[in-house]
């Protein structure tokens, strides 16, 4: 309800009770009793008036939005060899969770603020098995950082993406929700399937800063306490009339064994189509590098009332650096469509291949849904 009209409507009330009250009776009695009532209500108007916002805020000042979704999916894996599964999984493409963000400016260029995002996976799809349950996590912290933010850019520290996080998908990649996207997220655990992509970094506590945007190019590092160091440059804007999304990253990865890693992405879309691209290496001194590309094909239209419909196409491989595996490739074809505001239908098919241990080919599919609030 509009917290104005509350407002009037109490008040009004507050008047015609007077009101009726003085008219039937003069006595002193009725009369002190109505100015008790009256003296009620106005405090309930000043407690309305003071809220008006809904909820009362923890600290005046800061703003404070609360937001999250839901994604669950129905999944059949098979090995190729006669072995298939259901999993009633959480997509790990877009996994579940809740996020509280809140900020309050320093001054009219300046603001500080924080995001603290828990993460609920009860069966998460990234680990789909043949014999049971894969499991999840049951509220685990993606995001726990502060952040001060102005026209030097941004810095934070806490939990939170190192530099290179999300480096795999600067593209116009419409179809990732369901599964098509460079992180093989319908791998089958336990069946001898497992595409290895590297290069984009995961959640850290860390320190990061980012630069303001320069013509649609912006530079981001990060550090951890281990000492690991990662770096990225990210671009958006139009070349020669097109839309292009690209970033490059590296990974100084230290540690005995450890190499080097530099990976990237681009997506060009052309209108009716995007092409996009992603790749990882390692610096490996011993000339036994991992390599990894990823190639696909994305479409974004309206065609029916409900929302867009998106269609996506990707090819995957790499060159076994997982596990001693041969060479590994998957391919992928995914469909996005939307169903009402927040809401998103899916569904996904991918063929695994190349491997060289006992599985020759594999499938995994997954029909789902993901709410936005």
């Amino acid at each position: 309800m509009n917290h104005k009209h509350l407002l009037a409507g109490v008040a009004a009330t507050a008047l015609l009770t007077a009101g009726s009250a003085f008219a039937a009776s003069h006595s002193g009695d009725q009369l002190q009793a109505q100015a008790a009532m009256i003296d009620a209500l106005s405090k309930k108007v000043e407690q309305l008036s003071a809220n008006q916002d809904g909820v009362a805020k923890g600290v005046k000042g800061v703003s404070l939005k609360v937001s999250g979704q839901v994604n669950r999916a129905v999944m059949f894996v098979s090995d190729g060899n006669d072995k298939s599964a259901f999993n009633y999984v959480d997509n790990d493409a877009s996994s579940t969770r809740v996020r509280w963000d809140a900020s309050a400016n320093v001054s009219d260029s300046t603001k500080v603020g924080t995001r603290l995002e828990m993460e609920m996976e009860s069966n998460t799809s990234a680990g789909a098995v043949l014999n049971g349950n894969a499991g999840g996590n049951a509220f685990v912290a993606r995001h726990a950082y502060v952040y001060i933010q102005g026209g030097f850019g941004t810095l934070t520290t806490g939990q939170q993406g190192e530099a290179t996080e999300g480096l795999l998908h600067s593209s116009f990649n419409y179809a990732s929700l369901a599964a098509i996207n460079p992180e093989d997220t319908t791998g089958i655990a336990n069946a001898g399937v497992n595409f290895l992509s590297f290069g984009d970094g995961g959640r850290q506590d860390a320190i990061r800063y980012d630069t303001p945007s320069f013509g649609g190019a912006k530079a981001s590092i990060s550090t951890r306490d281990n000492g690991e160091v990662t770096a990225a440059i990210r671009y958006a804007g139009q070349v020669a009339g097109l839309g292009v999304l690209a970033a490059l990253g590296y990974e100084a990865n230290p540690g005995a064994g450890n190499d080097p890693l530099v990976a990237g992405s681009m997506g060009i879309n052309f209108g009716v189509v995007a092409l996009n691209g992603s790749f990882g290496t390692e610096l490996d001194d011993d000339n036994n590098d991992r390599f990894y590309y990823a190639l696909g094909l994305a479409h974004k239209g309206s065609y029916v009332d409900m929302g867009p419909t998106s269609l996506g196409v990707q090819y995957m491989s790499n060159n076994g650096g997982f596990d001693g595996q041969g060479n590994v490739y998957s391919v992928g074809f995914g469909l996005v469509q939307g169903v009402a505001a927040g809401a998103e239908a899916y569904a996904q098919l991918t063929f695994h291949g190349g491997n060289e241990g006992a599985v020759g080919d594999a499938v995994a599919s997954m029909v789902g849904m993901r709410v936005k609030f």
